[in-house]
């Protein structure tokens, strides 16, 4: 979010990847803010669906966060839930 606020205030789109999907990915995740702000809630498929898009670009679109420690919840584990584990859930 640091690089996308600074890209916009700035006006400094060429410093990005990807510029028109930087620039799209800023205006959802404002959109959301607002939302946020204005309703009080947080839209839970919104930000799943942002998320997403993020972790599944190609290439380096959107690199500083694949780098980032948050994103290293997402990678494969190795566990599998199995009906057997006593922790076993759905």
């Amino acid at each position: 979010m640091d690089m996308l606020r600074t890209a916009n205030a700035l006006s400094k789109w060429d410093m990005t990847l990807d510029t028109a999907q930087y620039k799209r990915m800023y205006q959802r995740i404002s959109a959301i803010e607002f939302s946020i702000l204005r309703i009080g809630e947080y839209p839970i498929p919104s930000i799943i669906d942002i998320v997403n898009s993020i972790r599944l670009a190609k290439g380096n679109v959107f690199a500083e966060w694949k780098n980032s420690e948050t994103a290293k919840f997402f990678e494969d584990h190795g566990y599998k839930n199995k009906k057997q584990a006593g922790g076993y859930f759905f």
